[in-house]
């Protein structure tokens, strides 16, 4: 394809046009306290090295005027806080500071008002900053982001966790790793992005319909995952940590330093973890260790009106499954789902054997910015290279029965226009592709065929101000072709091509309701087509068998049948559409901090994976999926407040509520998150030992039972054929949902100067429970009492 070079040379014929008017302007912006959010009224704000300077008004807002120069360094002060000196270009948008007490462990920063959700205001978003990131460096990107409401997590045993925003998951959640598409085997419940927490300067989830900014793939949301922002004029920094966990007798070390000049700046970054077997209270997770390396360079060079970075980050992962999801007779399977201990249990070891998964994932980024009198120009070009194998218990358990490499391209060439009478906004032009091969070995019939997806793409994304109002209006247009390249089960090859074209938009308003509450509303589209495993999986995979749906079909005597591959003429298969309005609620004041979100989602073509039998395989009976099609709707509600009950002790409530439902059949979606209310309170404790900063915090969380989840049939009913089983039958689980169970985790941070720490309890009250979001508690509990610490040296 030669849209790559078709979009370079666009971006170079714009810039002969993208002639500067004179430099003098203006620099608007705002001051918050970092911890509350709120204005920090007569802060100083100069430039330094000149007579140039104001204070802030009482909302916290300032403007400079008068400025001669192309670039000045932005000195912020206010009596209490630390200081904050940001590089300023003319061209770039408006500054938010925020100031960090004195006291806290917190540094001030300064955030450019170039959105990361592409100019979009009226999405709901929440944000996961470093200093909280730091404190969990051998956490999964799930499991990290899980502290916000309305977020959990799906999961695959202890090591594969996927996010859940609002009851969706998979390739519904669009990954944004430092700018670009996240490119990974993005199916099933057992495949799990990439990301090296350690390695990343913060994330934002946004909770609404993220398609017309990031394209197909975002009907529940977008997590957005930035590295280190490559400031300039900055002294050499960095950090080196090193801790252990006890559940699993885990270790883990990781560096990073990073300097910036005038006009170049650098950052890099190093990880290892390794974990053993996890254990319950009452006994061991054989097979669950986890090894991990991971490492990520950035560069920035910069000159008047042009930026240019380079960013480039490795992961390799080696995650063991549980050993006792996998059982060798029927007898055994039916067991080993009544069970209430594994049937498989062994000592202690940091020995991964199978089942387990092998990962290396590279990414490498190319970004240019050009600002002129005209905006922002910007153009990204991306690579990525993920290498999957996967390895099960059978005679040959050393080839890998999965063995994947997808190579993942990404170009973009995107407008940031100034002001027209008050509308701003950005255009783009993207070009997206895919290359899926089965390398040989294996042994198997692929469970998903060689594929090639190539889409392209142009949005529009608009916002004015009118009065207390912003207005906001977004659209894109896709359009998708696919080619797959398979076997059948005889062994013959198949072929097949398809595309879809397809329009989605967002329509959003900010209205300030008065100075301290605010509503945000959003009405937003997005799509996607079914992914290759949903269409053409074929066989066993991990613990469970799956036909996806040009795979399977139903005889004259409603008999399941999976001899053949089908084609759209035989079988419809439609993109998903999704359609979801999410109202938010936001008050402030005085350390109050209130937000109440509402939303509704209703996806036509909904697939999913649905119980069908337990058939024998060469491994063994394994529980029996297909994909399925349904139109679906999705409500709930997501409450948060904060308060500052003193200077030093601060509270926190929260709870999650999701009601779904299968249109057609009239019946409960399977693998829906249960009802969550969650507790915090922190103290920042007196300064003992000359200590210069500590913080003790304790959570609290009961999680429900999931009362919608679908009826129960065991493995045996099935083997023994108790209960018939059509496609057309009522959905059914093999197990039944768990008890509802509470949990408590402790936490305490400390600071002595150029050192800091952590100390954690998870679990503290070492509970038995059983995860309804993750596979495996079909046969085992989840984690008991895990004690972490770790010790950080900056400088």
């Amino acid at each position: 394809m030669r849209v790559t070079p078709v979009l370079f040379a666009l971006f170079g014929a714009i810039q002969s046009f993208a002639q500067p008017d004179d430099c003098i302007g203006k620099i608007r912006g705002q001051v918050l306290d970092i911890n509350t959010q709120e204005p920090l009224p007569f802060a100083t704000v100069k430039i330094l090295n000149s007579d140039n300077g104001v204070v802030s008004d009482a909302e916290g807002n300032f403007m400079l005027s008068n400025i001669c120069k192309e670039e000045v360094d932005l000195e912020v002060r206010f009596v209490g806080y630390k200081p904050a000196i940001h590089h300023h270009d003319f061209y770039h948008s408006s500054p938010t500071v925020y100031l960090a007490p004195e006291e806290t462990l917190l540094e001030s920063v300064v955030v450019e008002g170039e959105a990361i959700v592409g100019d979009l205001q009226s999405v709901s978003l929440d944000k996961i900053d470093q200093f909280q990131l730091a404190a969990m460096p051998t956490q999964s990107l799930a499991s990290a982001i899980s502290s916000i409401q309305g977020v959990t997590f799906n999961s695959t045993g202890s090591n594969v966790q996927l996010p859940v925003i609002h009851g969706l998951y998979g390739n519904r959640i669009l990954i944004i790793n430092n700018g670009v598409k996240h490119g990974f085997q993005n199916w099933g419940t057992d495949h799990a992005p990439e990301i090296d927490i350690a390695g990343t300067n913060n994330i934002t989830v946004i909770k609404g319909a993220g398609g017309v900014r990031y394209g197909s793939e975002a009907l529940g949301g977008v997590v957005v995952i930035e590295g280190n922002p490559l400031k300039l004029s900055k002294k050499i920094y960095g950090k080196i940590s090193s801790g252990y966990q006890t559940n699993g007798q885990g270790y883990h070390a990781n560096a990073n330093f990073g300097t910036g000049y005038k006009k170049f700046s650098y950052h890099a970054s190093g990880n290892y973890l390794r974990i053993g077997d996890r254990h319950t209270p009452d006994y061991s997770l054989t097979n669950t260790g986890k090894k991990e390396r991971a490492a990520n360079a950035g560069f920035r060079y910069h000159l008047p009106k042009w930026d240019f970075k380079m960013y480039y980050s490795y992961i390799d992962q080696e995650l063991g499954l549980l050993r006792a999801s996998v059982a060798e007779s029927g007898d055994l399977f039916s067991r080993s789902i009544a069970a209430t201990t594994p049937l498989f249990i062994r000592d202690f070891s940091y020995t991964i054997n199978e089942p387990k998964q092998t990962i290396t994932h590279h990414l490498t980024k190319l970004e240019i910015d050009r600002y002129s009198s005209l905006g922002k120009f910007s153009l990204l070009f991306s690579r990525q290279i993920n290498l999957r194998q996967e390895f099960d218990v059978r005679r040959n358990a050393d080839l890998p029965i999965i063995d994947l490499q997808l190579n993942t391209t990404d170009t973009r060439l995107e407008w940031y226009h100034p002001s027209f009478g008050g509308l701003e906004g950005t255009f783009g032009l993207q070009y997206f592709s895919q290359n899926n091969d089965n390398n040989p070995g294996t042994g198997t019939t692929p469970f998903i065929p060689n594929y090639n997806t190539h889409r392209f793409s142009v949005y529009a994304i608009e916002s004015i101000q009118r009065g207390n109002n912003t207005y906001e209006l977004g659209l894109r247009l896709d359009h998708e072709y696919n080619s797959a390249r398979g076997r059948e089960q005889s062994q013959e090859i198949f072929r097949n091509e398809f595309s879809f074209t397809n329009f989605t938009a967002s329509l959003g308003l900010v209205r300030d309701l008065s100075p301290n509450w605010q509503l945000r509303s959003n009405l937003g589209s997005a799509w996607r087509t079914p992914n290759m495993a949903e269409l053409y999986s074929f066989g066993q995979h991990a613990f469970k068998v799956q036909y996806g749906l040009w795979r399977y079909y139903t005889d004259e005597n409603e008999e399941l049948r999976t001899d053949r591959v089908l084609t759209e003429e035989d079988k419809a298969a439609k993109a998903e559409k999704g359609f979801k309005w999410i109202n938010e609620l936001n008050h402030q004041k005085n350390g109050h901090v209130f937000k109440l979100t509402t939303y509704a989602n209703f996806i036509a073509n909904f697939t999913f994976d649905r119980p069908i039998a337990v058939i024998g395989t060469f491994w063994g009976p394994m529980p029996a999926f297909i994909i399925d099609q349904a139109d679906a709707l999705f409500v709930g509600t997501d409450l948060t407040y904060l308060q500052r009950i003193t200077k030093k002790l601060n509270g926190k409530i929260g709870s999650s509520y999701l009601w779904n439902l299968n249109i057609q059949n009239n019946e409960a979606l399977i693998n829906q998150p249960p009802i969550n209310i969650n507790a915090e309170i922190s103290w920042e404790t007196p300064s003992y030992f000359g200590l210069g900063f500590s913080k003790l915090s304790l959570e609290t969380s009961y999680t429900f039972r999931q009362f919608q989840a679908p009826r129960t049939i065991t493995p045996e009913q099935i083997i023994s054929g108790e209960a018939e089983i059509t496609p057309k039958s009522e959905i059914f689980d093999f197990k039944d949902a768990p008890d509802g169970y509470f949990l408590g985790h402790a936490e305490y941070e400390w600071k002595l100067g150029k050192l800091s720490g952590q100390f954690q309890v998870r679990n503290i009250l070492n509970v038995s429970y059983r995860d309804y979001l993750n596979q495996m508690r079909y046969f085992a509990d989840e984690e008991g009492i895990n004690y972490t610490v770790q010790i950080n040296y900056s400088f």
